[in-house]
């Protein structure tokens, strides 16, 4: 299936490594143009130049801090230089802070409050108005299952991650019929760094070892494995393409089946 994404401009936030940077190579596999970003110079630039070699695309790397919300209208400003008008957006951000929501450290609130919700806002709000006056457009931002209901140890994610599910549902209902979606992609487990260091803090947490913690994890998964990060970039791909432009103000789940609500 021809996804009509060749020749559109992709710029995807927290994409140096994990889940953030499949979506980019799944991008550019289908021959958009592609701008990641990190909060390191050194390793986003590396991640782009392998990106551009794995899939023979154009692909970018512009050093920009989430928790930083200031710099985030100078990162579109620099990937529209690189790239031109960005037709896609895809928000990422790397792993919140663990905690119970008994003992939240107000300091950790308030950075997380600039990555999870500022900062993202901010993104939008610099690219939207091109997207509507082209009337195309796509928003993507990658969740968690704390969108849908708490977990443990997660207060951050429980805090913040339903703010941008309702904001995204709010915009969806403003900009749909200017051709313009937003959507949020809710990623099961996946063999990333964050899974194994939330793994460890579980662990910690409970008493038990690290591998009783991953093989508990691995229990609550009805597919009975984690997923690949390939499958994870090619939904989303599939999301940000032409053929989904009736998909917009939706969760996406790619989970294995994991989430337990079924809404």
């Amino acid at each position: 299936m021809d996804l009509g994404l060749k020749g559109k401009r992709a710029l995807v936030v927290a994409a140096s490594k994990g889940l953030g940077r499949a979506v980019a190579e799944a991008l550019a596999r289908e021959g958009a143009d592609v701008v990641v970003s990190s909060s390191n110079k050194q390793r986003c630039g590396h991640a782009a130049d392998e990106i551009a070699s794995a899939t023979g695309g154009t692909c970018y790397g512009c050093e920009a801090d989430m928790f930083a919300p200031q710099t985030m209208e100078p990162l579109v400003v620099r990937a529209q230089d690189l790239i031109g008008p960005i037709d896609i957006l895809v928000i990422n951000h790397v792993g919140p802070a663990l905690g119970l929501a008994q003992a939240i450290d107000f300091e950790v609130l308030d950075a997380h409050y600039r990555m999870m919700v500022a900062s993202p806002l901010r993104l939008i709000a610099k690219v939207l108005p091109s997207m509507r006056g082209r009337r195309w457009g796509r928003i993507l931002s990658v969740g968690g299952v704390s969108m849908v209901h708490a977990l443990p140890n997660k207060v951050m994610d429980n805090i913040f991650r339903p703010a941008l599910v309702n904001y995204t549902k709010a915009l969806a209902n403003e900009v749909s019929a200017d051709g313009v979606t937003a959507n949020m992609i809710l990623p099961g487990t996946f063999m990333t760094e964050r899974v194994q260091d939330s793994t460890d803090k579980n662990a910690q947490l409970w008493g038990i070892s690290i591998e009783e913690a991953m093989r508990q994890r691995l229990q609550g998964i009805p597919a009975g494995r984690f997923g690949n990060l390939t499958e994870f970039g090619a939904v989303a791909a599939f999301i940000c393409s032409e053929q989904a432009s009736y998909i917009s103000g939706s969760i996406v789940r790619v989970d294995g089946g994991q989430t337990k609500t079924i809404l």
